[in-house]
């Protein structure tokens, strides 16, 4: 038997062409995903349904590179509020296929999100995870042909410059451009935040 037709996938035409079975070949499993089954998402400009697609949970990280293009679409499939941050950087190269990586973090300690061989960045950019025990000061460090970017992710912070001068308080959602030099990053109770070291 053999089959020909035209399907439509998030807006994009793919065509499916010469899917022919073989005599005495095993039944393939079959699951029927019914369009009441399929994550939804609706926007004003968008009405969009997902059969392929991975959950992510507290505490994961994901890296998508486009590169020469992919189909790609982000929704929420509870009924509860979630909270995303994306991050984009321009990449110092173009082009390949695209790549998909994703990353669970631990709740010990200052990690690694982005800019390793696990989640490679094409850009000269190290992204971490920063949690704030309260009352203990982290430091932070940068040299002179670097830069920071700190965000307070899920509560308030204070950040205080090591060799003297003003600090700033950060509101949940808030960040701080840093330059050259070293800061003390704190909160009165536990919370997180996210340091982008860039050139």
């Amino acid at each position: 038997m053999k089959l020909s037709r035209r399907t439509f996938v998030a807006g994009s035409a793919v065509a499916l062409s010469g899917c022919h079975t073989e005599r005495n070949l095993p039944m393939p499993r079959l699951e029927h995903r019914t369009l009441a089954s399929l994550p939804r998402t609706t926007l004003s400009w968008l009405s969009l349904r997902d059969h392929f697609g991975a959950t992510l949970g507290p505490r994961t990280a994901q890296l998508i590179s486009a590169r020469s293009g992919m189909l790609h679409a982000e929704g929420n499939d509870t009924d509860q509020p979630t909270r995303m941050l994306q991050l984009w950087f321009r990449p110092h190269t173009y082009g390949g296929p695209p790549a998909y990586y994703s990353r669970q973090l631990s709740d010990d300690g200052r990690q690694l999100i982005a800019g390793d061989e696990g989640m490679p960045l094409r850009a000269d950019v190290r992204v971490w995870w920063l949690p704030l025990v309260a009352g203990r000061p982290e430091r932070l460090t940068l040299d002179r042909a670097r830069t920071g970017y700190l965000l307070a992710t899920t509560g308030p912070l204070r950040v205080e410059a090591l060799q003297g001068g003003s600090g700033v308080d950060l509101a949940l959602g808030e960040g701080a451009a840093l330059g050259e030099g070293s800061v003390a990053v704190m909160a009165d109770t536990a919370s997180s935040a996210l340091w982008i070291d860039l050139p």
